[in-house]
């Protein structure tokens, strides 16, 4: 059974994929008031993708249904003197119903999605794609960032490489929206043939 979550939800222009890793700054108050409580309370957020202005809905920040709930892993001042923080995405929500704070944070509550399970990493048409994010995350700089990966997990092959590869936010949304495993490796398949892989 698909559990259900409630939590804040952060617009954003980029999006995190599970088991990627995304740095932030943090300035507005709500959102400084937020990591704060997240981390008092051992507790994660929701990155959503958001949607132009013009698709606003009863006055709420447009976005995609299909997002991302995170957990913060670090955090720092910034030279600068905002809050940095490091999330690391941690699996899919189905955002279902949206609220407003009295102080404009945003709050949602939405339902787990269950991975597709079916595992293609022994599947001839895939090879290239396991050995290539193979090749990537073990590259030194990409190793450091402990990037939750399972070879034996299409869908986290998935995603690790559609982080680490140059896709636009569109493109890794397309992704996360993706229910089947085959679906999403084709999809990327497409990428890497236009990236020139």
């Amino acid at each position: 059974m698909n559990q259900e979550i409630t939590c804040p939800l952060f617009p954003l222009t980029i999006n995190v994929l599970p088991g990627a890793l995304l740095p932030l700054q943090i300035f507005e108050p709500r959102y400084i008031d937020m990591v704060k409580t997240c981390l008092s309370k051992s507790e994660g957020f929701c990155i959503v993708l958001s949607k132009p202005d013009h698709q606003k809905n009863n006055d709420l920040p447009g976005h995609h249904d299909i997002a991302t709930y995170v957990e913060i892993i670090d955090f720092d001042q910034l030279d600068n003197g905002l809050l940095g923080i490091t999330v690391q995405g941690k699996y899919k929500l189905r955002i279902q119903e949206r609220w407003l704070q009295p102080d404009n944070l945003l709050l949602g509550k939405g339902l787990m999605i269950e991975e597709d399970t079916e595992d293609l990493s022994e599947d001839s048409r895939y090879s290239d794609m396991w050995s290539m994010v193979k090749e990537i995350t073990n590259h030194p700089e990409i190793k450091k960032l402990n990037l939750e990966l399972n070879l034996k997990s299409s869908f986290s092959v998935c995603y690790i490489l559609a982080s680490v590869l140059p896709l636009t936010a569109q493109e890794k949304q397309t992704i996360l929206e993706l229910d089947r495993n085959q679906d999403k490796l084709e999809f990327l398949k497409k990428i890497i043939k236009k990236l020139g892989g």
